[in-house]
């Protein structure tokens, strides 16, 4: 009993530290997929923002009115058709940026969200509160849905 109590404790203990770093993987891996989309959003790369998502993946925008007040509208994208929607716009690059992303990570499920910037060139264009709903796929974590909303009162967002 005496040689088996420390076998026991060792063993729990070396799981609990592999679990650990396992989870630390996936938080680390699940947090970059919003930037890799970022990424082929700024380089208007019709083929990597799509393969960001699952074939069946989605986005949903959420516009609010610019001075604040009243219902947003909603505007929901097939992964293929926001793809398509950045793909082919004319404008300088895109420059989104989520600086203080919130990972949870439950099993084959991942929720990232934060508060990000969103430019057009150098020019502001507005702030929100993004969300993406990931999934763990054999390629790795994907974007099942995501949602964010549009907002033009940001003040906090500029400052930060």
């Amino acid at each position: 009993m005496n040689k088996i109590l420390p076998a026991v404790i060792f063993w729990l203990t070396v799981s609990a530290v592999f679990a650990q770093n396992a989870k630390n993987d996936d938080i680390k891996n699940a947090a970059e997929i919003p930037d890799r989309l970022f990424a082929a959003m700024k380089t208007k790369n019709f083929e990597e923002i799509r393969n960001t998502f699952t074939p069946e993946g989605q986005l949903v925008a959420i516009d609010k009115p610019r001075d604040g007040k009243g219902v947003s509208k909603t505007r929901v994208f097939t992964a293929e058709n926001f793809a398509k929607t950045i793909s082919e716009a004319k404008s300088a690059d895109f420059i989104e940026k989520m600086p203080n992303k919130d990972v949870r990570v439950t099993g084959d499920l991942a929720l990232v969200s934060g508060r990000y910037t969103f430019y057009v060139g150098d020019k502001f264009s507005h702030c929100g509160t993004n969300t993406f709903n990931l999934v763990r796929t054999e390629a790795g974590w994907k974007i099942a849905n995501a949602a964010s909303t549009l907002e033009f009162q940001c003040e906090r967002d500029l400052r930060a």
